[in-house]
């Protein structure tokens, strides 16, 4: 008797979660901050409709953009 072939299975293009973040994965980053830091990242974030991790990445690209000049 022949073997059947498998026809189901592997690994599909396109398939899966699409990726959020057009730059590739994220890195979970654990830093100590002063309380009053903090709240200000927040409130910030929230009145740009950003969360913490957007506003805190926000805040590293306008610091490296500077140190470039």
């Amino acid at each position: 008797m022949a073997k059947k072939k498998a026809s189901r299975g592997g690994a599909r293009e396109g398939a899966g979660r699409p990726q959020e973040n057009p730059e590739g994965r994220t890195v979970t980053l654990a830093a100590s901050v002063p309380e009053g830091l903090v709240g200000e990242l927040k409130a910030h974030a929230a009145t740009q409709g950003w969360s913490v991790s957007r506003a805190v990445t926000e805040a590293i690209r306008a610091m490296l953009s500077r140190k470039k000049r």
